[in-house]
């Protein structure tokens, strides 16, 4: 693979490091819970939103081995169960992307509430194995559930984002399978 030096190569590597800084930025936010009075704290899903928004639109910007890394990661820094993000980021990862064909021909709206369902699935799978991995002690499904409706409720506002990122990103890039 060659490196290309002149300026439209410089500019293109650029542009691909948006992305990835904003998915640094929601790595940080992914790590804070929000203090919600009454409720307690919460932890929308923003590397889920991210996740899920690029394996259907630009999916070799998150291959299964990034997913996997950075949910061990977001576990280490959470001092959560090591792995239980990782498998559940790189399952979500296969299954959109093996469903990208039909999910690109969608409207908005269709996404989103796929989206629902992915999360749902995954809050409820990282709440079980959290649960096995505790000793058969589940923690109470309230705070997953808002953790949830914040995640569903965010996803507009992320996937803004994340749709003006990928207008930025280089149009070589674009030509992928």
């Amino acid at each position: 693979m060659a490196i290309n030096l002149s300026f439209k190569g410089l500019e293109n590597a650029l542009r691909l490091m948006v992305p990835v800084i904003f998915l640094a930025f929601l790595f940080m936010l992914s790590v804070v819970a929000l203090p919600i009075p009454q409720i307690g704290h919460i932890k929308p899903a923003y590397i889920l939103m991210t996740i899920y928004y690029w394996s259907i639109f630009r999916p070799t910007l998150v291959p299964p081995w990034i997913c996997f890394f950075v949910g061990l990661l977001l576990d280490l820094l959470s001092n959560l169960t090591p792995g239980v993000n990782a498998v559940i980021f790189t399952l979500v990862q296969w299954v959109v992307r093996d469903q990208r064909q039909f999910l690109m021909g969608q409207p908005y709206i269709v996404l989103w509430f796929v989206f629902a369902f992915v999360t749902a699935c995954a809050h409820m799978m990282q709440w079980g194995m959290y649960g096995l991995a505790a000793g058969l002690q589940w923690a109470p499904l309230l705070p997953v559930g808002i953790s949830m409706a914040a995640t569903f409720l965010l996803f507009p506002v992320i996937s803004l984002v994340l749709i003006l990122i990928h207008r930025v990103l280089p149009e070589t890039q674009r030509a992928y399978s």
